[in-house]
């Protein structure tokens, strides 16, 4: 198991993931948590409840039913989940909507629970998750899970010391602010862990620093909040604009490839 140094004088409070190489490609992710619960227990608490690895979607006739309710909604008066997050799953990103499609089913099942019970707060996903009955969740849910990221060519490019500064700060973070890297969660390809973590590589900009700014603000957004609350609030403005380009621009195969060669140079 191998790790970088961290600094204990910043990261109280914080729980720092251990892990091989790439540990989210690898075949089963191993995780060591080392904790130092103090400042935020809800934090690990949170994290620990996301550790469960669990089959990425569902059975042919549940992604079926779930494609009918993307296309026509849950009932007559009800517009699709295409109508906003396209029938690929790709969403919007000039304006915010995320991406769906590479996100796990029991994810985006939770988030969806998490509208329909106010936990989670969004005026126009919120009486859309209320409408959805259990099973009809689980069947969206498995949709989206089951299609292929889409490559978008239209994608803005960040500007090299924009790239470079979201770079830094998702693969090392940030001692002198006690940031933790975002790969040390979501992988350095930004590819995500199952459950444990959602993919971000290729996300809506405009989402993740929304995302980012409402953690920031103190916002929990959901019941595993505290853990991304810690560390958002330590991101000034900048580091969150530069941290969701870089998110956006990654393309994850060449990532991998631009990852691998690092590590093979001497």
């Amino acid at each position: 198991m191998g790790s970088r140094p961290t600094q204990d004088n910043k990261n109280e409070g914080k729980i720092v993931l251990f892990a091989a190489n790439d540990w989210t490609r690898a075949p089963s992710a191993c995780l060591l948590v080392v904790m130092k619960i103090r400042p935020h227990p809800a934090a690990a608490a949170g994290l620990l409840g996301l550790l469960s690895f669990t089959q990425a979607h569902g059975s042919d006739a549940t992604i079926a039913a779930g494609r009918k309710i993307a296309l026509l909604g849950s009932a007559p008066e009800r517009p699709g989940c295409a109508s906003c997050h396209l029938l690929n799953g790709a969403g919007q990103p000039d304006v915010g909507i995320p991406r769906l499609a590479g996100l796990t089913s029991s994810y985006i099942m939770a988030q969806l629970g998490y509208f329909a019970a106010g936990t989670r707060h969004n005026v126009a996903m919120a009486p859309y998750a209320v409408s959805l009955s259990a099973a009809q969740k689980q069947e969206a849910a498995d949709y989206f899970a089951s299609l292929p990221v889409p490559v978008s060519l239209d994608q803005p490019v960040p500007a090299a010391d924009v790239a470079a500064h979201g770079r830094a700060l998702f693969l090392e973070g940030d001692y002198r602010t006690g940031v933790l890297a975002c790969s040390q969660c979501h992988g350095s390809t930004g590819a995500g862990v199952g459950d444990f973590s959602p993919r971000l590589a290729g996300q809506s900009a405009a989402y993740v620093e929304d995302e980012l700014k409402q953690w920031h603000g103190g916002a929990m957004r959901d019941p595993h909040g505290a853990y991304m609350q810690a560390e958002a609030r330590n991101l000034s403005e900048t580091d969150i604009q530069a941290l969701a380009a870089y998110v956006a621009a990654m393309r994850l195969a060449d990532n991998v490839a631009a990852i691998s060669k690092e590590k093979q140079t001497p």
